[in-house]
């Protein structure tokens, strides 16, 4: 049985009143049992844990007052202007669709120029208006339509887009969104998706449960034809193998869906710039230099930098270990960086597993000490996604950020 209304057992039937029972105290009048049976299968029918995560997500409405956000909330400008996503039509059942084209959002300019706070609101936001679109859409065809469809774009996408900070930032409000909207996924499609995808999957994979994981379908560059199985073209941009074009006959829907583009500097605050908060701190002594080693355990893992120095520029290289000996390979070649002016970061992608040194050097200095914060990570692949991906992804888009790949 499917756990939906006019498809429950006996048992499951039995556990929806013993539910309804033990959240009897909050229960609202629109809290049906197409609402309820939401949480009973998020939570695989355990009436423990699906209470506990209907009392959270009720609190969560009560602290965030979310009904008076849903009515007065306007985005900041640099999100309504640049956050991208929207609504452009619905499925052959009649699911709202939710196009994001993600490769054309600016993750650092993001970061640097919203809160955080302010990033979760419109999402939270976005949550309630595709809740009513769900409403609407009842109303209209006279049957439950209470999921949606995301067509996620990785067109343009680059390192940046697994830059940690808003990796971090991103995936949290992920995890927010699956605990207070569960089961609102019908499906995800992953288009464009290039091999880099599997990294950033991998960082954002534990936030999402195992049923919204089993929904995602991703496909390379040759999507179109898999759409249009679940979305009339009616439905659909002609960018992606639809009908739907703006007045102008641009193919990308954009007076339904916003591709924001690279955020301008006006609207960056210095504080988050300068932000080391999460950072490590070391010590590097005039006439030395600082070896950090990290084991690449899986082909294809990036290895991610940020770091800023106090008062003067740093060297910073990264190498090979060859076997027991000390013998390095150059990976990147050791240059000094400004990066007493401003956050340095980059990213390598190594294909050969073993143990790899980032080197800070100030061997150059006799007089300075360099106080550094950093934050290095290793992101290795998700084995299963590079499986599906298979010849089909695109390559990567070009970007201004330092890379090598060996």
């Amino acid at each position: 049985m499917s756990g939906r209304v006019g498809d429950l057992s006996r048992k499951q039937e039995e556990d929806l009143q013993k539910f309804k029972d033990n959240v009897a105290d909050i229960l609202e009048n629109n809290h049906d049992d197409y609402y309820l049976l939401k949480w009973l299968r998020a939570r695989h029918w355990n009436l423990k844990k699906s209470e506990e995560m209907f009392r959270n997500a009720v609190r969560f409405r009560k602290q965030m007052k979310t009904d008076e956000l849903f009515q007065t909330w306007k985005d900041p400008e640099v999100l309504e202007k640049y956050l991208v996503g929207g609504i452009c039509g619905y499925d052959k059942g009649g699911s709202p669709i939710w196009l994001e084209p993600f490769g054309h959002l600016d993750p650092k300019g993001l970061v640097y120029s919203a809160r955080g706070s302010d990033i979760l609101k419109s999402k939270i936001v976005l949550c309630e208006r595709v809740h009513e679109e769900y409403r609407q859409q009842t109303n209209k065809l006279g049957c439950r339509i209470d999921t949606a469809v995301v067509i996620f774009d990785l067109e343009n996408v680059t390192l940046t887009h697994i830059w940690k900070p808003f990796m971090d930032l991103y995936g949290q409000v992920l995890g927010i969104m699956e605990s207070n909207y569960p089961e609102s996924l019908k499906l995800c499609f992953i288009t464009r998706a290039p091999r880099l995808f599997s990294v950033g999957y991998n960082i954002v994979k534990p936030f999402l449960s195992e049923d919204t994981r089993n929904k995602v379908i991703i496909l390379g560059n040759n999507f179109e034809s898999e759409l249009l199985k679940y979305i009339d073209a009616d439905q659909l941009p002609a960018h992606f193998g639809g009908t739907l074009r703006d007045p102008d006959g641009n193919p990308r829907y954009t007076t339904k869906v916003c591709y924001g583009g690279k955020i301008p500097e006006s609207y960056y605050s210095r504080d988050k710039m300068q932000n080391t908060e999460n950072m490590k701190s070391v010590t590097v002594s005039r006439g030395s230099s600082l070896d950090l080693e990290y084991t690449v355990d899986i082909p294809g893992t990036y290895i991610s930098w940020e770091f800023q120095s106090e008062g003067a520029d740093v060297g910073f290289g990264i190498f090979k270990k060859d076997g027991s000996d000390k013998a390095l390979t150059t990976i990147l070649p050791t240059s000094r960086c400004k990066s007493n002016i401003v956050i340095e970061d980059g990213q390598v992608k190594v294909e050969h597993p073993g143990t790899y040194v980032v080197r800070f050097d100030n061997t150059y200095s006799w007089v300075k000490s360099k106080k550094i914060k950093y934050s290095i990570e290793v992101l290795p692949p998700d084995n299963e996604v590079e499986n599906q991906l298979g010849n089909d992804a695109p390559e990567l888009a070009n970007e201004s950020s330092q890379i090598t790949q060996l």
